[in-house]
């Protein structure tokens, strides 16, 4: 298979799955088209490339016109804007869960006795899961495949995904830490890697969940180095050599729904600015490179720019695990602690490694200390409790760190539960009311006689968020 276009064929591969599927999503083991002797390493591929499209794709682009990253400002993108979001716009993510994740890594597990695999695959279906059942609230799991599945509690369902982590764990730990495999496009196969982006997936969920204290102690086994990180396609050697093995991004803005979506006039590009009053720029902190690097528009796909055709999309990373592990080292252990964690990203940061950007601006991000956080001092002007204002400047942090992937719509809505006073003053599009949730697939509402009765509206909390 030439790498130049394994992205085009992967997709396609996950196509041809998807229509041998049944109606049920994952009949895979009643039906005699599943295809059950394609080579496990070919499904890890697939399981990826639907996986990017759940964390990074049209769904997370969704998110960021609801937590003031993105505008729609033409079709379909305009109407999501506005909130307008129907059953039907979530279909292709159901079917990317249920039939391009869920159904292919029954037919690893089954099949292949390549724990390196096999524990790769529960890592992506983990994260798969964890994602939906985020945005979605209760979804089927426990009986994903048979007819007409319950709908499994949000709670539940994150349990089980900690479960599976578990399991990946277990698999990858017993594999030499020099494995690799080119086959896997995300980390090269590399076992040691994969096990610390189980425990920050850990440390993700629990952290949704409000589970501060397991949260904190599976960071700390979480992504040591940003060579770690999650990132699509990082072990794709022609990642970005062609439009079809490229940015999500720059995909969306080289297509028909070019000029459908900016990020100019967002909350976040007034928060980068320098010159905007309500900026998070000071005496400490310089966000000019950042602001460049973070824009999307038709004119700014150049190579410094996170919408270039090689640019890498964060899955999961090593700033965010630095993130969790400040803000429940905060909560749990001291104030100073979650200080060290803030201020060993905004070295990492100063590095000018963690993005590109234009090199011709300026980049800066000085060490913090207690008194900027005390009441009347640099990052704590209102006076508020100097944790309450540490914990403002992580969120603030993690919402501008985090772009590309679903974290930031996460933590909007449960910061806004757990902690209001400190949550972001981000504008809402329509209505009176910020989005907490995706609609129900159409597909699943017509085809499960357990869909909830009545069907959530977009506007009704998940359970976590309650």
């Amino acid at each position: 298979m030439k790498k130049s276009n394994i992205l085009l064929q992967v997709l396609i591969l996950i196509t041809i799955i998807a229509f041998q599927s049944c109606d049920n999503y994952m009949d895979v083991n009643e039906n005699p088209n599943a295809p059950t002797q394609v080579p496990p390493e070919l499904l890890i591929k697939g399981m990826e490339l639907a996986n990017t499209h759940i964390q990074s794709g049209h769904w997370m682009r969704t998110s960021q016109l609801w937590n003031g990253q993105l505008i729609g400002i033409n079709n379909v993108y305009e109407g999501l804007y506005q909130y307008n979001i129907s059953p039907e716009d979530t279909n292709g993510a159901w079917s990317l869960l249920y039939h391009d994740i869920i159904s292919q890594n029954v037919v690893i597990q089954e099949n292949s006795e390549d724990n390196l695999i096999k524990g790769i695959a529960n890592v992506i279906e983990a994260n798969a899961v964890g994602a939906m059942a985020s945005l979605f609230g209760d979804i089927p799991y426990s009986e994903a495949g048979l007819p007409d599945p319950v709908f499994d509690s949000q709670m539940d369902v994150f349990s089980s995904v900690q479960n599976l982590l578990d399991t990946a764990i277990s698999q990858l730990q017993g594999e030499p830490s020099s494995r690799e495999t080119s086959e896997d496009i995300l980390l090269n196969g590399n076992p040691t890697a994969w096990i610390e982006v189980a425990y920050s997936l850990k440390a993700r969920y629990y952290l949704i969940m409000n589970n501060y204290s397991e949260a904190y102690e599976n960071a700390l086994s979480g992504i040591s180095s940003p060579d770690h990180s999650l990132m699509f396609a990082a072990g794709f050697g022609g990642y970005g050599t062609t439009g079809d093995n490229s940015n999500l991004y720059n995909n969306l803005l080289n297509t028909s729904r070019s000029g459908d979506i900016t990020s100019e006039g967002s909350f976040i590009q007034d928060l980068l600015d320098v010159t905007n009053a309500t900026s998070r720029n000071n005496a400490k902190t310089d966000e000019t490179r950042r602001k460049s690097y973070l824009t999307v528009t038709d004119d700014t796909k150049d190579d410094s720019n996170i919408t270039a055709a090689d640019a890498l999309l964060p899955l999961i990373t090593y700033e965010e695990n630095l993130l969790i592990l400040a803000e429940t080292a905060l909560r749990i252990v001291s104030f100073d602690e979650g200080l060290e964690y803030l201020n060993t990203l905004r070295s990492y940061l100063a590095s000018g490694e963690a993005f590109t950007g234009d090199p011709g601006l300026p980049v800066l991000y000085e060490t913090y200390n207690a008194a900027d956080f005390a009441a009347g001092g640099m990052e704590n002007p209102e006076g508020i409790s100097n944790n309450e204002a540490l914990l403002r400047e992580i969120i603030e942090e993690k919402y501008v760190t985090t772009f590309g992937n679903l974290t930031p719509f996460d933590d909007f809505r449960r910061i806004r539960s757990t902690d209001s006073v400190i949550a972001m003053d981000i504008p809402v599009n329509s209505s009176s009311e910020y989005p907490e949730r995706f609609p129900i697939a159409q597909d699943e509402i017509n085809g499960n006689l357990n869909t909830p009765t009545p069907i959530p509206d977009i506007f009704t909390k998940t359970p976590v968020n309650n």
